[in-house]
């Protein structure tokens, strides 16, 4: 059911992921000042929409989020401006939806690097880096990983997960 506050939240997720977007596409940066108060905000909005239990739900997605990213970043392949607008989105949407945005943001990660590997043709050096194996790498004659802005990602995840018939159902 759609309430005015889950529109306005709506909308105002879909703000910050075009600003996320274009920053991170700019700048390769996603702003502390965009992330820290959309955090702040989806905490806020629900709790006072859902009393304790939209508190916990927020929480619950805001945790989800720094659980599912930290390994990524760990590894180095996120940014923690990744990390901070998962935990933005698990904050203002809740773990059901953040689980959404994390599979269709995977999908289009993925079809994202094969464009940035495209456009830099490396797709045969990735190629031939895959058919060897570690091996390669092992000995140095792996390629170098290139890094892509992943807002953009992100956000193609999050506006998939907001149609109103996602592709996947996690209930």
């Amino acid at each position: 059911m759609t309430t005015p506050i889950n529109s306005a939240v709506d909308i105002f997720l879909v703000a910050a992921l075009i600003w996320a977007s274009v920053t991170d596409l700019r700048s390769r940066r996603i702003k502390n000042w965009l992330t820290y108060p959309a955090m702040v905000a989806g905490l806020t909005v629900n709790t006072v929409a859902g009393g304790w239990s939209g508190l916990g739900m927020s929480a619950a997605g805001l945790m989800a989020a720094i659980a599912i990213m930290i390994i990524p970043f760990a590894m180095r392949v996120m940014g923690a401006g990744d990390v901070k607008l998962m935990a933005a989105i698990g904050a203002l949407k809740g773990p059901h939806f953040l689980m959404l945005v994390v599979l269709y943001a995977s999908i289009a990660g993925g079809l994202l690097a094969l464009i940035y590997l495209a456009r830099e043709r490396r797709v045969g050096s990735t190629l031939r880096y895959i058919a060897y194996g570690w091996y390669g790498a092992l000995r140095g004659n792996g390629p170098k990983a290139g890094a892509i802005p992943y807002a953009p990602a992100i956000a193609a995840g999050a506006l998939v997960a907001l149609l109103p018939h996602a592709l996947v159902s996690l209930s």
